[in-house]
């Protein structure tokens, strides 16, 4: 008995089969991981009030000028929220992230009236550097629900100048 003849084509095929697999098995991680985190029926309507950003002063730790959309690397700044304007029964936090994503800065979680006593919420400069880095941060006031934010309920872009 002779063994059949070596098949191409047969070894393509079972090549894109396990293609195919690893393709539906990432396809339904990152919808497992969707779902978790941007679990339907989260959405409230609900909008948070953030009063502006402006320079800080980590010594008195206050704001002061006018509301700004832009810096340069050596100004330190912060978001003033009015955390009245949400509703009590809800617990959220506010966060600085970087242009990479990672935050730096925030308060909370906790309730509206927890966080009254911080309506000032600096970005955070690590003990590293000296100024910012150039680029974008986004400010935003997250709702949390279960241990984890679901709801983005106010946004703000800052852009750090490179000069």
């Amino acid at each position: 008995m002779r063994a059949a003849p070596y098949d191409p084509v047969r070894t393509l095929y079972r090549t894109l089969l396990i293609f195919d697999v690893v393709a539906i098995l990432i396809l339904a991680a990152g919808l497992v991981e969707f779902l978790y985190f941007e679990p339907p029926g989260q959405h409230t309507g609900i909008k948070a009030t953030i009063v502006g950003v402006f320079q800080y002063e980590p010594a008195t730790n206050k704001t002061f000028g006018p509301d700004r959309s832009a810096f340069t690397r050596m100004q330190l700044f912060a978001a003033l929220v009015d955390w009245k304007s949400l509703p009590p029964n809800i617990t959220v936090d506010a966060r600085w992230y970087d242009s990479f994503g990672s935050v730096v800065g925030k308060v909370g979680p906790g309730t509206p009236a927890q966080l009254a006593s911080q309506p000032i919420v600096p970005i955070a400069l690590p003990s590293t550097l000296k100024s910012n880095l150039p680029g974008q941060y986004m400010f935003v006031v997250e709702r949390w629900a279960n241990g984890v934010p679901v709801e983005i309920l106010a946004r703000r872009i800052i852009l750090v100048e490179r000069s």
